[in-house]
């Protein structure tokens, strides 16, 4: 049954991006494929058989919910919650054998407490405020923040298994600055808590600085962006999502007339204007009104007035030969043309994930297979 709308993700340039990344990365790291938020709007579930295939080790999520799907699609590998998580999910999210971020002594007692009511011990990444986020993390620069550090390293149903940090900037220099700082703090951890270096895995690579920083890849790298191909200035990893519909009417309109709310447009001309089902309920946002494209019969068409909850309108004058029933897509390719991603970040004034984690429920994810 078809939707108003529907994402349409292409296996085929996941499995490719996602084998880009371990080539980049080789052997000398491992690969954590970051799935958090839907899978940046995806569909998590249709992404995780082919990670599984392709033998990545670790998955990162955000929520409970996104861990069960994960496990449900059958991997068995490690999970690492890429963010902090309430005591409640904490415990909720115990059945999936979760490895959580401690970032300050209070948090770690609390989970501390937590697992030890279950007699289990919490496997853990210490993260460390070297890469400047000020988000989550223990801040090294004073001897007091150190001690507690110190401390939550040393609770009994805790387990270090990882270090890490995060930085705010895609700019080389600096994330160099902040892993020059994350190398030096990570060493002074593990040696004053005495830990076993090659028990630890130090990681801070996101999809940027994976590409560019090879020095940062350490034993792991983080990367959730570019395999969606969220990342314009890589075009060697192409977006995997198509975002479409299909043409529900073609009205005419004498010039003079306003479309839509608030009267933004005024028709210049006798128009032929193409409703399309698809408003900001399913993600397309309300920045895109007079400013946003849509592709139809291989065609770029303006949309024209505001982008209302549930309909936009595409300008379609020059082409009288559209009907309804017609495919629209409003974000992908379509013959051979295409709206990229650096366009619609344009014309959104956002970045690309910020766009497609939009995308709602009544927006269909379909699979198209590597082989199609």
């Amino acid at each position: 049954m078809e939707n108003n709308a529907w994402v349409e993700v292409d296996l085929g340039k996941f499995e490719a991006n996602v084998r880009g990344i371990q080539t980049r990365i080789g052997d000398r790291a491992e690969m954590c494929a970051v799935m958090k938020a839907d899978a940046c709007g995806h569909g998590i579930a249709l992404l995780v058989p082919t990670l599984v295939a392709l033998g990545v080790s670790s998955i990162g999520i955000a929520s409970n919910d996104e861990a069960r799907q994960v496990r449900q699609a059958g991997f068995t590998g490690r999970l690492l919650r890429v963010r902090a998580a309430t005591l409640a999910e904490i415990e909720d999210g115990l059945p999936y054998g979760l490895e959580e971020i401690v970032g300050n002594l209070d948090y770690a007692r609390h989970i501390d407490a937590l697992v030890h009511r279950y007699r289990r011990v919490a496997r853990v990444h210490l993260e460390l405020n070297s890469g400047g986020m000020s988000r989550n993390g223990f801040d090294l620069d004073s001897q007091p923040e150190r001690g507690k550090c110190l401390a939550a390293a040393a609770l009994p149903h805790l387990r270090v298994v990882g270090i890490m940090t995060h930085f705010p900037v895609q700019e080389v220099s600096d994330v160099e600055r902040g892993l020059a700082r994350f190398r030096d703090e990570s060493a002074w951890l593990i040696a004053s808590a005495s830990m076993v270096r090659s028990q630890i895995q130090l990681h801070c690579a996101n999809s940027f600085t994976t590409l560019e920083v090879r020095a940062a890849h350490l034993d792991m790298v983080r990367t959730g962006a570019i395999l969606f191909g969220c990342l314009p200035a890589y075009p060697d990893f192409q977006p995997i999502a198509s975002l479409k519909s299909r043409v529900a009417s073609v009205n005419a309109y004498a010039a003079g007339n306003t479309v839509a709310y608030d009267r933004t447009l005024c028709l210049s001309r006798d128009s032929r204007l193409a409703n399309i089902p698809v408003g900001y309920a399913d993600g397309y946002r309300r920045a895109l009104s007079n400013r946003g494209q849509a592709l139809i019969r291989g065609r770029v068409y303006p949309v024209v007035g505001r982008v209302t909850m549930n309909t936009l309108m595409v300008d379609v004058t020059e082409s009288p030969d559209i009907l309804p029933g017609d495919e629209v897509v409003l974000f992908g390719t379509q013959g051979g043309s295409r709206i990229d991603v650096a366009s619609i970040e344009a014309a959104a004034g956002t970045i690309y994930p910020d766009l497609c984690v939009g995308w709602g429920n009544s927006v269909t994810r379909v699979a198209v297979p590597a082989n199609h």
